[in-house]
């Protein structure tokens, strides 16, 4: 009998896989694994509802909208404590002044300032209108862990004023 090549090399060609095969499936591998949990931060400063009546505090996370705020045509309208901003941990912020819109010449100015509500110091203080511009942010300002600070809005309208303001400010907290 005739040997058959063509069975032959296809029964070695056969065999040689196999043994590749064989080969790559005998590879060892080691694993490690890791496993995270992972959630949201919570912000180192809230908002904390102030004390003068007339004030309607309005919270909703990291924003905060106050609102009630009024003063007299020819005269100077102080809330001692509209809002309050409490920390949780040490931190050094800025407050910006995001936008003042509807402000003209009537409104003579808008200062806000910042005293601690335990020691009654002053923390700092912000033009947020004077005349007829907008003032300068606050940056830098240190609160230590436990303290609420109040703002104090002082709003002064010119004579035969008429009208409302709409002010933005920013609490920045810079990520180190």
């Amino acid at each position: 009998m005739k040997p058959n090549y063509k069975k032959s090399l296809k029964l070695i060609t056969l065999l040689i896989t196999s043994l590749l095969i064989a080969a790559v499936s005998a590879d060892v591998y080691n694993y490690m694994f890791l496993n995270a949990s992972i959630g949201v931060e919570g912000l180192p400063l809230a908002w904390a509802q102030g004390t003068d009546s007339g004030v309607t505090f309005t919270p909703a996370g990291a924003t905060c909208s106050i609102s009630g705020l009024q003063g007299p045509a020819g005269g100077t309208k102080i809330y001692s404590y509209a809002v309050g901003l409490a920390a949780s941990a040490a931190t050094t912020f800025h407050l910006r002044i995001v936008s003042v819109t509807g402000a003209n010449t009537s409104m003579s100015s808008i200062v806000v300032r910042l005293y601690d509500t335990t020691s009654g110091d002053s923390k700092g203080n912000m033009t947020v209108w004077t005349g007829s511009a907008v003032g300068s942010d606050l940056t830098d300002l240190q609160i230590a862990n436990g303290e609420t600070w109040r703002f104090q809005w002082e709003i002064s309208w010119a004579d035969g004023a008429a009208g409302s303001v709409s002010v933005k400010l920013k609490v920045e907290i810079p990520i180190p």
